[in-house]
């Protein structure tokens, strides 16, 4: 019986999105960015839209958001936004969430802040 969970384990998991926590940027501590909340419309606005269908990029107020490649649906862009808010927001100046299912590959820049 243990070896036929283990089995439906392992292939109920090669069909699950391979998705990664955020990794949040090195920097922090630009005094010039967007609040959470804003950054909660941007990803409404990004994700709500058809930009998490392909390549593209998005400037909001003081933040800028790139997509590379493409999400398989909308949530999973919803879901990898909101894991860079959640995890990197208050610590770090953004963050990058990777993702990869049923050949859609996705890269998505979150900067929150403009420090140039």
């Amino acid at each position: 019986m243990q070896f036929k969970f283990t089995v439906i384990a392992a292939t109920l998991a090669a069909f699950a999105p391979s998705a990664f926590a955020a990794t949040c940027y090195s920097a922090s501590g630009c005094k010039t960015c967007e609040s959470e909340s804003s950054m909660y419309d941007a990803r409404q606005a990004f994700c709500g839209g058809s930009d998490w269908q392909g390549t593209s990029s998005m400037s909001w107020g003081d933040a800028q958001v790139n997509l590379q490649g493409s999400f398989y649906s909308q949530q999973e862009c919803f879901d990898g936004f909101a894991n860079i808010i959640s995890q990197c927001y208050g610590h770090q100046d953004g963050g990058i969430y990777t993702y990869s299912y049923n050949g859609h590959d996705a890269r998505l820049d979150v900067d929150f802040c403009d420090c140039e």
